[in-house]
């Protein structure tokens, strides 16, 4: 461990996935309720850990899975895609299993990530 790690606690903490009954559940759900071209692709990932407002869902999206293709976008378009997009999507969840706060990771292809913390989606 160097002297800054030892000094202020090791940095930041590795945030390790929950598997328990209700992050199984959370699994299930966005797996059935994702659209399927994101749901069905290969780059498709879910994971689940608990943060400070309980359960967080973090997915990562395939955004070229219904074929689109985004050559000749700027870096700015893919944030205002990402932004639309997530939007979009994230109306079309019904009420979740649990409360949890979800954040998509969009992968456009190549190098062209963005994450988008859409807030939290309530249970009944």
């Amino acid at each position: 461990m160097g002297l800054f790690s030892s000094l202020f606690g090791g940095g930041a903490k590795k945030v390790e996935e929950v598997n328990d009954e209700n992050a199984q559940a959370l699994k299930r759900f966005f797996t059935e309720n994702l659209p399927s071209e994101f749901a069905n692709s290969a780059k498709y990932a879910i994971a689940v850990t608990r943060g400070d407002k309980g359960y967080e869902a973090r997915i990562n999206m395939d955004m070229g899975a219904d074929g689109s293709t985004y050559q000749g976008f700027a870096k700015e378009n893919f944030e205002e895609l990402a932004d639309w997009e997530s939007e979009r999507v994230f109306d079309l969840l019904p009420e979740p299993p649990v409360t949890v706060t979800v954040i998509f990771d969009m992968d456009f292809g190549g190098k062209n990530k963005v994450t988008m913390n859409r807030g939290r989606l309530l249970a009944k």
